[in-house]
């Protein structure tokens, strides 16, 4: 080998070295974290019992209390056990992974700038870490300590967990019980209006026991069994979406409520929630007996507990089953049609000469099988109804003798979602569900085979 050779090969291969070398070594800002120490000691359950969480400035400080957590500022508050449970253990299992920058300039870019979601884990007083939370991408969360400038992926948070202001922290619960030790409802209203219900104790066999009527301020006949427990349900795990920390009380309503509502459970308790006005369209002013705590709560939550004493009255428009019904007759200003069972087979036979499609036909006789509305009018007047002029009749006969339905459809209530509707022969104007009327109101192009 010559003296040329021998120094080429020599260049050659301090060139792969220092490739290789080059390559191992981590360009600044996105560095490995294989030799380079924890940033904060390794957490667990015990390492801290106190968070405060600054999110826009404003920082909110929660305390473990055993299996309770506390919110102490920026108010003295329960905090939602659930959410912060999960925010705790969560933190626990903190891991730190990867150094994915250490220029300031790219703090913003991963969510953990100085104005950032912060939060400080505290064991008593002493602080035991001071974190930047930033932004979770492919279940790795932006993690900065603070006055430091190393961003680190991690695993075992997520920003959603922690990134929550005071309200977001509250527990919004209103009532909580379990809905097995409800033993007696009470619903008084305002006006006097009063229904009190009662369940019996279950026994070791048997069926679970029903909802008994034991007093009302109207007649509730034929009862409706469902209507109590339906409430109970509600209000067994009651959240509010929002809280209401200034209002007056001419403003809620809550001095003297619209409805009060108390259940009484085994062993001698009770929840005691009232609803007062209404706020905008779609809120209302309801706060627990025992706490002076005001919320608003939506109004379709609201509906599901505020029950007069006659919505606790059966209210089946129709309940014909399918394989007795013969005929369905649907008479308005436009798209009247008949339909007649002719053996198995449904038919149009009005208007004439009519060829409609069987798989749309067959399913309109099975919206007559136990067809009940949502509750009873306020106002039963037909100018309110539209009920002097129905806008359709609906009737439908059937094979069994006495069976049989005539209805009348009015206009819509002013929310749009129901119709008013009469059942022939009764002075009652229900509130029914739009989407189970429309199954009867269809075009007649609907049905046609195409």
């Amino acid at each position: 080998m010559n003296r040329k050779t021998l120094i080429a090969g020599l260049v050659f291969a301090g060139l792969i070295l220092a490739t290789v070398l080059l390559l191992r070594s981590p360009e600044k800002g996105n560095r490995t974290a294989e030799s380079t120490p924890r940033p904060v000691a390794k957490l667990s359950a015990d390492s801290f019992d106190t968070l405060d969480v600054t999110k826009a400035k404003v920082t909110t400080t929660i305390k473990k209390d055993g299996d309770n957590y506390k919110i102490v500022k920026p108010i003295d508050y329960p905090a939602d056990k659930d959410s912060t449970k999960q925010a705790f253990e969560a933190l626990a299992k903190l891991e730190f992974n990867t150094i994915v920058s250490d220029q300031k300039a790219r703090q913003s870019e991963f969510e953990v700038g100085d104005d950032g979601l912060r939060v400080t884990l505290k064991r008593g007083d002493a602080v035991v870490a001071d974190l930047l939370v930033g932004k979770t991408a492919n279940q790795m969360t932006m993690v900065r300590v603070a006055g430091k400038e190393d961003v680190w992926s991690t695993t075992g948070i997520f920003k959603y967990q922690l990134d929550k202001d005071t309200a977001g922290w509250r527990d919004k619960g209103i009532t909580s019980f379990d809905e097995k030790d409800a033993e007696k409802l009470e619903l008084v209203a305002k006006d006097g209006s009063k229904i009190v219900l009662s369940k019996p104790a279950p026994k070791d066999a048997g069926p679970a026991p029903e909802w008994q009527l034991v007093e009302s301020s109207v007649k509730v006949e034929p009862f409706d069994k469902a209507v109590a427990g339906g409430v109970v349900s509600q209000l067994a795990s009651w959240k509010a979406n929002e809280f209401v920390d200034s209002a007056k009380p001419e403003e809620t309503g809550l001095a003297s409520p619209a409805l009060t509502i108390t259940v009484k459970l085994k062993g001698g308790k009770q929840q005691i929630v009232m609803i007062g006005n209404k706020k905008g369209t779609d809120d209302f002013y309801v706060k627990a007996g025992d706490r002076p705590q005001v919320y608003l709560v939506k109004k379709y939550n609201v509906e599901r507990a505020n029950k007069r004493p006659i919505e606790f009255r059966e209210k089946t428009l129709c309940n014909l089953k399918s394989d007795e019904l013969t005929e369905v007759a649907v008479a308005r200003d436009k798209d009247s049609y008949t339909l007649a069972k002719q053996g198995s087979a449904w038919k149009v036979t009005k208007p004439a000469g009519f060829t409609a499609d069987d798989s749309k036909v067959s399913p309109i006789a099975g919206a007559f099988s136990d067809w009940k509305a949502q509750s009873f009018a306020e106002d039963n007047s037909p100018k309110t109804t539209g009920l002097a002029k129905p806008t359709a009749t609906i009737a439908a006969k059937s094979n069994v003798k006495g069976h049989g339905c005539q209805l009348k459809v009015g206009s819509e209530t002013s929310d749009k979602s129901n119709y008013y509707v009469q059942v022939s022969g009764q002075p009652d104007v229900f509130v029914a569900p739009k989407w189970g009327v429309d199954r009867l109101l269809v075009k007649l192009d609907d049905l046609k085979k195409k």
